[in-house]
């Protein structure tokens, strides 16, 4: 480098460089010369020298904002060590759970703190929540089976400041830059560096997969493709052709290998610095939107949804934990689990066993939580398996909203453990289902509830190990995800489920505002609700801003309800004082009460209708890695089991937190309640079925009952049988569809041999039909399959098997002591339920 170079750059900050920084000033002023080419009218008028002067003095300030920005990093880790070292020394727990629930939701109300998974989640949900008309633009039609093209076009259009002539589009672009803006203040202010880059429209994917494959296509399109203006030289020249193909060469390989090219061998790669996540150059430019739509149809490997809630979804993230943990959250984590571990080690040295086992679980939750599980180690495997448990969702949830149900006892337990109106939590869930009333379910989302369930409704019943259906590299594997997600639409659970959500959480606002209107600070709430909130994380901070933020009155009979866009809509002038007296910042007094007010109302809306959270994936995943052969074959086993394993694990836990007689108390409640319901929900599925009630005088129909209501549903089945209603054996079906399907096999290839073999009828053809039944998608929805089984199913198996109609009726006699109301093989009932066998009559 020249030594005037040097030397201007000297002059610029006032001080010496070390040799170090001599290094990369070159770099910095060739990178600024562009820059300043780019964005400088009359750049090249200016003299060699004058433009030599300007880049080194932007490379200079560039030096000088970084040394500030580390500076401020370093405090903001500090103050992140400090405030973790003394939630943990302050926490009745052991020092490594007291990590644990700072990193994800325990159900036990006793946490003292929002978890990091609870925070995340809010700050995607107030964000989900302000681009709601982006979201009913693209999410598609026809229950979101069908995309639309046309809508997202003109979105990715107006994304790039370009006119489709259609209003939503138009509003739906504004509201995504609104939040993505939004979104990247909070970061910053939290120890991110994402710049504000003005030709930024909208975040990108290449699959890895297409680029390597097409690596010389690649760079001949994005050649054509290239915004030209966003290329230049030094001088302020435009590249030429050939440098173009250079830099998008140099791309292409980056992409292919997955950024394998930079790195140098020899070198430990670990995780980058959490708060420099998405400062990274954001180098391909497009000169339209058409160009970028091409780019993305031929190398992009999820659709527009995805693309913009991944990056919703990322911030939220990272947001969350960098804020509690500061800018290098990894790091703060490790060194924090090193002092919890040193810790209870010195204390119990005996007991080494079972700390490192804690530690392993806290561990595998904080991957799970920071998004680390996410990337699968062979994307094609990972697709394969997803398809396959799409299927099963698709083919075997159909009647998954009559087990709903069940969550009327979670919904009423939970509302008297907050201490809310049960009856109004009961009329709320009605007034949301109704379809006439679209307007509340407006509100709802508006407040930030149930939007999980309106974007894709594969969360609950073992669908939770697959993604929005766009959030995918395989056409296959979207479209399965589609067909699965529509299935559950159509049978109303993602309805149902909403409503529970959204009902429970409007009426937890609605009595949070109410308190915030009567009482001055937590000290004059009663004990219960004090106590309650606290341990939930609720500071005497966040109830002063709650207090300042208006309430609103939806219903017109003097509702309080309040919502985090109340308090988002507080001016710093109105915050000031608190900000003062709480010794922070207005901006982050908002964000913190609006997150806080938000995330302890689905933290609780969850233990109503239950979700399975990192807890719940950790203990079912038992640290498998997505895309390897282990991980996916165990989550296919385990597929349908989260959410039994989530009802036990919140409810349970939060049973035993109870004091002295409480615990039997909650516990009672909630089997009572969730019995009864389970019952309602086998006598429903049975006459769906085409089956009379099942006799209720039986103990064994309560044990079914009592399983039912855990959401074990066919478990119940096994009580005086070895096998389901489905025909699998109880091995079968506790290892899950991929157990079940295994033994289907079986039974039409190896078993139909060795029973060829003994002269008997193997009823291969039989069993290949009934294997097709329970592979097609919308079979078994709840109000159509006794139709679909007597006019299509019964009579093709009976037609195959010879007698298996009235095998049909005799095991249902013998085992369940049933009789039909619409007889198998006959097209239409010839009589009516008979309600009385549900008495032994």
């Amino acid at each position: 480098m020249r030594a005037e170079c040097i030397q201007a750059v000297v002059n610029a900050i006032g001080r010496s460089i070390t040799q170090a920084e001599v290094k990369g000033i070159e770099n910095r002023i060739n990178q600024h010369h562009k820059r300043l080419a780019q964005d400088t009218p009359g750049w090249m008028a200016m003299s060699k020298a004058d433009r030599l002067r300007e880049a080194a003095k932007s490379a200079a300030d560039e030096i000088t904002r970084e040394a500030k920005l580390k500076k401020w990093r370093t405090a903001l880790t500090i103050l992140a060590h400090d405030r973790v070292k003394n939630y943990v020394e302050s926490s009745t727990d052991t020092p490594v759970n007291a990590l644990g629930r700072l990193i994800a939701f325990d159900s036990d109300q006793k946490s003292g703190v929002l978890s990091v998974e609870s925070q995340a989640k809010a700050i995607r949900d107030i964000a989900y929540s302000q681009m709601l008309t982006l979201i009913d633009t693209t999410k598609g039609k026809f229950l979101s089976l069908l995309s639309d093209p046309e809508s997202s076009k003109a979105v990715i259009k107006e994304l790039h400041g370009e006119h489709s002539g259609n209003a939503a589009a138009k509003q739906s672009a504004k509201e995504f830059k609104d939040v993505a803006e939004f979104l990247r203040q909070r970061f910053n202010n939290s120890g991110g560096a994402i710049g504000r880059l003005e030709s930024w429209a909208m975040p990108r994917s290449h699959s890895q997969l297409k680029v390597a494959k097409n690596r010389e296509a690649w760079v001949d399109d994005h050649v054509k493709w290239a915004d030209r203006r966003s290329y230049v030289n030094e001088d302020g020249s435009r590249m030429s052709d050939a440098q173009l193909r250079e830099f998008f060469t140099h791309a292409a390989r980056t992409i292919a290998t997955g950024g394998i090219n930079k790195v140098e061998p020899g070198r430990f790669i670990g995780g980058s610095l959490r708060a420099n996540h998405g400062s990274e150059s954001r180098s391909i430019h497009y000169k339209d939107a058409d160009s970028f739509i091409l780019a993305q149809q031929k190398y992009g490997d999820k659709d527009l949804l995805a693309l913009l809630t991944g990056h919703i979804d990322r911030l939220a993230r990272d947001i969350a934990l960098t804020e509690t943990l500061g800018p290098n959250s990894d790091l703060q984590f490790r060194t924090q689990m090193d002092m919890a571990q040193q810790s209870m080690i010195n204390a119990e040295p005996a007991k080494f066993k079972k700390i490192e086992s804690e530690m392993l679980r806290v561990e595998r939750l904080y991957k799970d939580v920071a998004g680390q599980n996410d990337i699968p180690e062979t994307p094609w495997l990972k697709e394969a398996f997803d398809t396959y448990r799409s299927i099963n969702v698709a083919s075997k949830l159909g009647s998954a909203a009559i087990t709903a149900i069940t969550d009327q006892g979670n919904l009423m337990v939970t509302a008297k453990v907050n201490n809310l109106p049960v009856m109004q939590v009961f009329a709320q869930e009605l007034k949301l289902l109704n379809p006439a009333d679209s307007a509340s379910r407006e509100a709802a989302r508006r407040a930030g509830l149930g939007i999980n369930y309106y974007l894709n409704g594969l969360q609950r019943f073992g669908a939770e190990t697959l993604g929005s259906a766009g959030d995918t590299s395989g056409a296959l594997s979207s479209s399965a995800q589609k067909i699965a997600g529509f299935v559950l639409r159509a049978s109303g659970l993602n309805a149902m489920t909403a409503a529970g959500n959204q009902a429970f959480g409007m009426v937890m606002l609605d009595t949070i505002g109410g308190m915030t209107r009567k009482h001055a600070n937590l000290a004059h709430l009663n004990a219960k609700d004090r106590t309650r909130l606290q341990g939930m994380g609720v500071t005497e901070a966040d109830w002063a801003v709650w207090r300042k933020a208006d309430v609103s009155d939806l219903s017109g009979m003097g509702d309080t309800v309040l919502t985090h866009n109340e308090i988002l809509a507080l001016s710093d002038s109105a915050l000031t004082p608190l900000a003062k007296q709480f010794a922070t910042t207005p901006a982050k007094l908002r964000n913190t009460a609006a997150t806080k007010l938000l995330g302890v109302v689905q933290d609780e809306a969850q233990m109503a209708v239950v979700e399975p959270g990192a807890r719940e994936r950790v203990t079912l995943h038992r640290g498998t890695t997505r895309g390897t052969w282990s991980g996916e074959i165990w989550r296919s086993a385990t597929q349908f089991k989260s959410f039994p394993i989530a009802m036990v694990m919140r409810h349970a836990h939060r049973a035993l937190a109870q004091d002295g007689a409480g615990k039997g108390t909650y516990a009672a409640a909630i089997i009572a309640a969730s019995t009864l319901l389970g019952g309602m929900a086998i006598q429903l599925n049975e006459i769906a079925s085409g089956r009379d009630p099942r006799d209720m005088t039986k103990p064994e129909f309560w044990g079914g009952a009592f399983l039912k209501g855990g959401a074990l549903g066919l478990y119940g089945d096994f009580l005086l049988t070895n096998q389901t209603q489905g025909g699998n054996s109880f091995i079968a079906s506790i290892g899950g569809p991929l157990a079940g399907d295994i033994e289907s096999v079986v039974k039409m290839t190896q078993g139909a041999a060795f029973k060829a073999i003994d002269g008997k009828d193997p009823h291969t053809a039989a069993n290949v039909v009934r294997f097709i039944k329970g592979h097609t998608p919308g079979a078994n929805l709840w109000y159509a399959k006794a139709a679909l089984d007597h006019m299509i199913f019964h009579d093709i198996q009976e037609q195959f098997s010879p007698g298996y109609l009235s095998r049909m009726r005799q095991r249902a006699q013998k085992e369940y002591d049933q009789q039909f109301w619409w007889a198998p093989g006959e097209t239409a009932p010839d009589r009516a339920p008979d309600l009385g066998a549900a008495f032994g009559n």
